[in-house]
C-alpha cells in the first residue's frame, strides 16, 4: 500500500457557497427529524463479548456498492467481511440489465479510473454496445451496454476471489450495529446471532431495509422479487439518532423470448465500433453481440392502463412512497404526457443463455392479468407469454444529509452508507458511492485522513455532493445537466482527472498506472505536432481543406486550427495524410480532437461559472412566477414554487435544481417586470442544458 497522499480533494457546495451559508441554509430550511426510540441499551452499551471474527471493515450488502466498497478496501490492505443476505445474488442486476447511458457512463469510466471493477466487468460481459448522442458534443457522448445479467454476477464473484486473502464473502442478514458509549462502530451481529468486530462498517443494503413489493394492491415483504427483506437494521438505526424516510423503485415484467414475433418490431444493433468502459485493454473482449428491439405501445394498451389506474399502488393509494422522476413507470408516463398518442419500449436479452426479456420502459404497478393484457397489446407481443411480473418495491432509505461528503454519519464514527439506501437509484449511483465509502472506511480504519471529491474534478463528486448537501424528496439520478462543469467531466477524460488520485491512493497498480502514463504521452505529443504542422493556403493539402470543408485556408494554418473548425475533424486528416502516429488509438484521437475543440468552450464554462459564485447572496423577489421560466425544467420550477428560497444561494441548494435551472433563473432575474415573462427566451447554454435534461428523462 502506498502511503498517504500529499493532497485530499475537499467537496465544496455547489456554485462555491461559502460553508457558513451552507449551514445557515441547512438550518433554516432543513431540520434534521430524529425517530423516538424507548431505549439506546442495544446498541449504546458495553462492547459484545465473544466476537465470532474480527475484520478491518465489514461491508453488508453484496450489490454493486457493497462490491466496488470491498475491492476498493481490500486494494488499501484491509480484511473485509462482504455479508449478504443471498450470495448466489453478488453484483445482481435486478432491474434492467445494462451498464451506462447519458452521465451515467461518465461515472463508469471514473470508477474505472479509480480501478474500480464496474467498467471492467461489463466490457467482459455486454451483449450489445453503444455510444448514445454521437450527433451532439462529446460532453454528452454516453456508451451504453447490455449486460448478461448472470455472466456479470460470475465475473464479480471471481473478480471477489481473487482478493480472497482479504476478503471473506459470508451469508447473513446484518440485523444490529454495535457501537460503543462514544458513539465508535465496533462491529454487526446477525439475524442469528453471529458476532462480528470491526472498526468500520459499510452499509449498502439497497432496496432491502424494509422493503415490500407490491403487485397491484397486494403486497409482501422482501427486498426483491423472491428475497426477504432486511429486519431489524432500520430500528438500529433510528436508534443512533439517524432518521429514515421510504421511496420507491419498481421494474417490468420479463417474457419468454420464444413467444416474441421480432418481425414486426425494429431492430437495434449492436455499434460496429469499439468503444469501452474500462481504460485497461486487458479488460476489452471481443464478442457476438445481440441486437434490442423497438416497438410502441398503442391505444388498446393506453385505454387499459386509464381504465385500470385504480388498481396500482400509487394511484389505488395503497402505497405512498415517491419514484424515481427520471425512470416513469408506463401508467406515470400515460398520466403526465397525456397528449402522446405513443410511447418507445425497448425489448432487450437477460442474456445468452436465458429465454427472458427486459421489457424496458414497460414498469408497472398493475395486477398481474391487466399487465398480460398489456403486454399483449404490444405490436410483437400479441402472443407473448409472461414469465415474471413486474413489480413495485418500497423501502427505507437515510437521506443522505446525514452523511459528511466521505460517505461517514454525523453521528456514528466508522459507519459509512452507499447506494440506494442513501436515496439514489442506478447501479452506476451505487458503484461510485461504493468505491468512495470503501476508500474512507479503509483509510479511517489506518488513522489516515478521509477523501473527498470535488465537483470540479469529477462526477462522482457531483453526485456525493448533491445527495448530501440537498434534501431529495424523491430518487437520485445523476443528469449531465446536474454538473456545472459538465464539459470538463467527459467521459473521455475520466482517467486523466482521477488515475493520478487512485495511484497516489494506492488503488492503481503498476501495469495500470504505465498504461495510462503511456496514453497521456501518446496525446501530449500528438497536441504538439497538431500546433506546431502548418499547411499553406496553395498547398495540394490545403486544396483538399477548402473541397471538404468548404472553407479556404488564409495563407496557413496549424492542423490544430483545422481541426478547431466545427466541420472538421480528426480522421479528415487521416483521409488527407496528415494523421499521426499509428500507435495512436481510437481513444488517443478522440482525446485530441476534443482537448482542440473544446478550449473556447471551457473558458467560456468558467466565466460562467465565476459569475454563478459571484451571485450566491443575491436575494429573489417573493412573487417570482417559477411556472414562466420555460428554460427551467418542470422539476426545478416545481421545487422553487413549493420552497421559495430567499436567496440564490438557498436555491442552489435545493433538490431537483440543477446549475442549468440557476443560470436560467438569473436570467429571468434580470428582467425589467414580470407582465414580459412570456417574452422570456434562454441563452444558448442554458437551453443545451434543458435540452439535455429532456433528452434524458425521456431516455429513461
Amino acid at each position: 500500500m502506498m502511503g498517504t497522499p500529499a493532497f485530499t480533494l475537499m467537496a465544496r457546495p455547489a456554485f462555491g457557497v461559502p460553508a457558513a451559508l451552507t449551514a445557515h441554509v441547512r438550518r433554516r430550511r432543513f431540520r434534521h427529524r430524529y425517530s423516538p426510540v424507548s431505549s439506546l441499551a442495544s446498541v449504546r452499551g458495553d462492547p459484545v463479548s465473544g466476537w465470532d471474527d474480527a475484520f478491518d471493515v465489514v461491508v453488508v450488502g453484496g450489490g454493486h456498492a457493497g462490491c466496488e466498497a470491498a475491492l476498493a478496501a481490500a486494494r488499501l490492505g484491509a480484511r473485509i467481511l462482504l455479508l449478504s443476505m443471498n450470495i448466489d445474488r453478488i453484483a445482481w442486476q435486478p432491474c434492467n440489465p445494462a451498464i451506462g447511458g447519458p452521465a451515467k457512463s461518465t461515472l463508469v469510466h471514473e470508477v474505472d479510473a479509480l480501478g474500480g471493477a464496474i467498467g471492467a466487468i461489463a466490457d467482459r460481459t455486454y451483449l450489445q454496445r453503444r455510444v448514445l448522442n454521437r450527433s451532439k458534443g462529446p460532453a454528452v457522448w454516453a456508451l451504453r451496454a447490455q449486460t448478461d445479467k448472470r455472466e456479470y454476477s460470475q465475473e464479480m464473484i471471481k473478480m471477489l476471489h481473487q482478493y480472497s486473502h482479504q476478503i471473506t464473502i459470508r451469508e447473513g442478514m446484518a440485523h444490529d450495529l454495535v457501537v460503543d458509549r462514544e458513539g465508535k462502530v465496533q462491529g454487526i451481529t446477525t439475524f442469528f446471532g453471529a458476532k462480528f468486530q470491526s472498526r468500520a462498517v459499510v452499509l449498502t443494503t439497497g432496496t432491502f431495509l424494509g422493503g415490500t413489493i407490491w403487485v397491484g394492491a397486494k403486497s409482501m415483504p422482501a427486498g426483491r422479487a423472491g428475497e426477504l427483506p432486511s429486519f431489524g437494521l432500520t430500528d438500529t438505526l433510528r436508534s443512533l439518532g439517524l432518521y429514515t424516510s421510504r421511496l420507491k423503485t419498481g421494474t417490468p415484467a420479463r417474457v419468454d423470448s420464444r413467444t416474441v414475433d421480432f418481425s414486426r418490431m425494429e431492430p437495434q444493433p449492436s455499434d460496429e465500433d469499439d468503444h469501452w468502459f474500462s481504460f485497461d485493454p486487458q479488460n476489452w473482449v471481443k464478442r457476438n453481440t445481440m441486437a434490442c428491439h423497438i416497438t410502441r405501445t398503442t391505444s388498446k394498451t393506453h385505454a387499459l392502463i386509464r381504465e385500470n389506474l385504480h388498481l396500482t399502488p400509487k394511484y389505488g393509494g395503497f402505497m405512498t412512497s415517491k419514484g424515481p422522476r427520471y425512470c416513469p413507470s408506463i401508467e406515470d408516463k400515460i398520466v403526465r404526457f397525456a397528449d402522446r398518442e405513443s410511447h418507445q419500449i425497448f425489448i432487450e436479452p437477460e442474456g445468452r443463455s436465458i429465454n427472458e426479456l427486459y421489457i424496458q420502459g414497460f414498469s408497472t404497478g398493475m395486477p398481474e392479468n391487466i399487465q398480460i393484457q398489456m403486454l399483449q397489446s404490444l405490436p410483437g407481443l400479441e402472443q407473448c407469454r409472461m414469465i415474471r411480473p413486474a413489480y413495485s418495491v418500497d423501502y427505507d432509505y437515510l437521506p443522505a444529509t446525514q452523511l459528511s461528503r466521505t460517505l461517514m454519519t454525523h453521528n456514528v464514527e466508522g459507519l459509512f452508507l452507499a447506494g440506494q439506501v442513501c436515496g439514489t437509484t442506478g447501479y452506476e449511483e451505487a458503484s461510485a458511492q461504493g468505491i468512495v465509502a470503501g476508500i474512507n472506511a479503509a483509510r479511517f480504519v489506518a488513522g489516515q485522513e478521509l477523501v473527498t471529491f470535488t465537483r470540479e474534478e469529477s462526477f462522482i463528486g457531483t453526485l456525493i455532493d448533491d445527495i448530501c448537501s440537498k434534501e431529495l424528496d424523491e430518487p437520485y439520478r445523476v443528469l449531465t445537466s446536474r454538473s456545472e462543469y459538465r464539459l470538463t467531466l467527459r467521459p473521455d477524460n475520466a482517467d486523466q482527472r482521477l488515475t493520478p488520485l487512485g495511484r497516489q491512493l494506492g488503488l492503481v497498480d503498476d501495469r495500470r498506472w504505465e498504461i495510462y502514463q503511456a496514453k497521456q504521452d501518446r496525446i501530449g505529443k500528438e497536441l504538439t505536432r497538431l500546433h506546431n504542422v502548418r499547411i499553406a493556403e496553395s498547398s495540394p493539402e490545403g486544396e483538399a481543406v477548402l473541397a471538404r470543408s468548404g472553407a479556404a485556408i488564409r495563407t496557413s494554418a496549424t492542423l490544430a486550427e483545422l481541426i478547431k473548425r466545427p466541420q472538421f475533424h480528426y480522421q479528415d486528416l487521416k483521409d488527407l495524410g496528415l494523421d499521426g502516429d499509428e500507435s495512436l488509438t481510437l481513444y488517443d484521437k478522440e482525446a485530441v480532437e476534443v482537448t482542440i475543440k473544446y478550449a473556447g468552450y471551457l473558458a467560456r464554462q468558467q466565466d460562467e461559472i465565476r459569475k454563478q459564485r459571484s451571485v450566491v447572496d443575491k436575494e429573489i423577489p417573493a412573487d417570482v412566477d417559477y411556472a414562466a421560466i420555460h428554460a427551467m425544467r418542470a422539476e426545478a420550477r416545481e421545487r422553487l414554487a413549493l420552497e421559495r428560497p430567499l436567496t440564490i444561494g438557498d436555491a442552489a441548494q435545493l433538490g431537483g435544481v440543477n446549475p442549468a435551472d440557476i443560470a436560467a433563473l438569473l436570467i429571468h432575474l434580470k428582467r425589467p417586470s414580470a407582465t414580459r415573462l412570456h417574452l422570456f427566451e434562454p441563452a444558448d447554454e442554458t437551453r443545451q442544458g434543458n435540452a439535455r435534461t429532456q433528452k434524458e428523462a425521456a431516455s429513461a
